[in-house]
């Protein structure tokens, strides 16, 4: 290893690396270099923590002395890439458009059985992407057809996870609604926050062991119409990723097609094939399929591939107007949906009514929603103007999918799909699905919704049990009252005491509320001490620097829920970050108020004032 790569892993870890890299090339035939050093230090550290090792030089001679069956599990560790359902979707928009080529080819051998092979599966998100992709479309061109998938892959482990079909349920939640159908079901009692592939799509999947460095070990002499081998020629050398790919081939039907990772275009090798789009190939002796445009879909071709099968035309880019009133959102939306990915944003709206004026205006192919919003919501807005001629709407929104009370109408209402808001921190994987799934819902517009089983099931409604032993506290000002009546009007079910702060109101805050309470829609009370009894259900005014320190103190092992509208002092923000057994959910202040906000290093979450009932209401159902 050179010393540039001995510069980012631990010093102590440099032989470990270097056996285990030679170990892993050696079976599998993945090439792990300097960029790839941390990532087996990581996985290594892993392993050693595992087994009880603490020392590098002890987990060698581990290795030494259990090579056989060591060697297998550093291949697993090492060769487990990270994997999504419906990862690199514009592969399955060509599926597609040639689909009904693929299967005219089909009927011409006598057969109606599509067979799959997904040649690096990793934990079967591939193939269970397939099974429902073809259940959905197959059945579109023809009933009486079916298909077939292969899954394989080099780590036996992940093959057993893959063939279990289990995942969690943020991983489902990944699918295009569309393709959820009958498909999954929910677990229940110590798996409930799992979803398991039902049979009638579990027994059209077959998975085994498999390495690509060995192709004709693995299938010996079958055929495929369609091959996927995507996202781990980046591990092997080149020489070895044209004759992998030539051996795939050698298992490709003559009309089929091959996909390797958009990231991993064949250029330059000596292959006999022909490009119909972003690492997607035929025989070079193969019919073009008639119902393929080659290059439709947005991403953008590496200049150095191999020639097209016909010129392309000019990449398709959907135009898209956000409906959000969080101005952090609308930015990270803007790095999401770019000209790069195939959408472009041309306008953006602040709440249901501002939508609506747009719409006259914009020529627009997909509209990204949010849902709590003022003035008008996203649910009223469907309610009022979805029609079949409205574009296509994926609704983006702090509300989790599962809350039955406002996801369930959305959906009902009209929009096609769902993705929970996106964060700096999860911005590349939910930028993924968010781009997927507004690619699934421009392809099929005018189909019917259908709320998935598996959704069904999972719908919830916030129940917050024991209010009495549960409080919440927000810091507020005079100004802020008008979100405050929409606060309260938010609220339902049973509420724990609801005390409202208010910094530097101190002298007038005891007539302003005589003023102003019949305008709230729960009692309002005036908090003249903080010893007075607080009880569920009722809202509360008190001067923050009187009461909010004695509150503290006396309620501090109670689950809390803090919401902050706006700024408050460094002194405020010093006490409120002070309680520890709580969240705190700032007000969405735009990029430049949410860097400086005193309490930004604190908070749970930055949402939209629009947002806090029910965030709140969310997190003490959970306590």
């Amino acid at each position: 290893m050179s010393q540039a790569a001995i510069g980012t892993v631990s010093p102590e870890f440099v032989s470990v690396i270097d056996k285990v890299s030679t170990i892993v090339h050696k079976i599998s035939g993945n090439r792990l270099g300097e960029k790839q050093a941390y990532m087996v230090e990581t996985r290594v550290k892993k392993r050693m923590i595992e087994l009880g090792i603490k020392e590098p030089r002890d987990y060698l001679k581990f290795i030494d002395q259990n090579f056989e069956r060591e060697s297998g599990v550093l291949v697993g560790l090492i060769t487990t890439h990270h994997t999504f359902f419906f990862r690199e979707f514009p592969h399955f928009e060509i599926l597609k458009r040639t689909l009904p080529d693929l299967v005219n080819q089909m009927k011409k051998r006598g057969e109606k059985c599509l067979k799959v092979w997904s040649a690096a599966c990793s934990r079967g998100h591939e193939v269970y992407s397939l099974a429902m992709f073809l259940d959905y479309h197959l059945a579109q061109i023809d009933p009486t057809l079916t298909f077939k998938i292969l899954g394989t892959d080099i780590d036996a482990e992940s093959v057993k996870v893959a063939n279990n079909g289990v995942y969690h349920q943020n991983e489902i939640k990944e699918i295009p609604m569309m393709y959820m159908g009958t498909n999954w079901a929910r677990g229940t009692g110590d798996i409930a926050m799992y979803a398991k592939i039902k049979s009638h799509l579990k027994q059209k999947c077959e998975f085994r062991p498999g390495n690509l460095l060995k192709v004709n070990e693995t299938v010996k002499t079958e055929k495929f119409d369609v091959i996927f081998c995507r996202n781990v020629f980046i591990y092997f050398e080149s020489h070895q990723v044209e004759q992998i790919s030539k051996d795939l081939m050698n298992h490709l039907y003559p009309a089929g097609i091959f996909f390797s990772g958009i990231s991993e275009p064949l250029s330059g090798m000596k292959l006999e094939v022909t490009s119909i789009g972003p690492s997607a190939y035929m025989h070079k002796q193969a019919p073009a399929p008639v119902s393929a445009p080659a290059a439709s879909s947005p991403v953008q071709q590496p200049s150095n591939v191999l020639p097209m099968m016909q010129k392309p035309s000019s990449p398709e880019v959907y135009r898209v107007m956000c409906v959000d009133d969080s101005p952090s959102i609308l930015t990270l939306l803007k790095k999401v949906l770019t000209k790069e990915h195939g959408f472009e944003i041309v306008a953006t709206a602040v709440n249901g009514k501002d939508a609506m004026e747009k719409m006259k205006t914009t020529k627009v192919d997909l509209v990204t929603l949010d849902i709590h919003m003022p003035e008008m919501d996203g649910v009223t807005y469907l309610e009022k103007n979805f029609n079949r001629s409205h574009p296509p709407v994926v609704i983006i929104s702090s509300a989790s999918r599962a809350d039955s009370d406002v996801a369930m109408k959305a959906l009902k209402f009209g929009a096609s799909d769902y993705v929970e808001k996106p964060a700096l921190t999860n911005l590349e994987e939910r930028g993924e699905e968010i781009r997927t799934k507004l690619r699934s819902v421009a392809q099929d517009a005018n189909r019917k919704v259908a709320i998935s089983t598996f959704d069904k099931e999972n719908a919830r409604q916030f129940v917050i049990r024991s209010p009495e032993k549960k409080v919440r506290a927000i810091m507020a000002s005079i100004s802020d009252v008008p979100a405050l009546k929409a606060f309260v009007r938010d609220l339902d079910h049973a509420q724990p005491p609801t005390v409202v702060f208010f910094e530097g109101h101190g002298e007038i805050l005891e007539a302003f509320v005589k003023e102003n309470a019949s305008g709230f829609s729960k009692p309002v009370q005036f908090m003249p001490a903080p010893d007075m009894k607080i009880e569920p259900g009722k809202i509360y005014f008190a001067d923050f620097k009187t009461c909010f320190g004695p509150f503290h103190q006396k309620y501090a092992m109670y689950p809390c829920s803090i919401l902050v509208y706006g700024s408050l002092s460094a002194h405020a923000a010093k006490m409120v970050s002070a309680w520890k057994n709580t969240e705190i959910l700032l007000e969405d202040l735009g990029e430049k108020g949410n860097k400086t906000h005193p309490l930004k290093s604190s908070a749970s979450d930055v949402v939209p004032a629009t947002s806090f009932s029910y965030m709140s209401c969310r997190y003490l159902s959970t306590k």
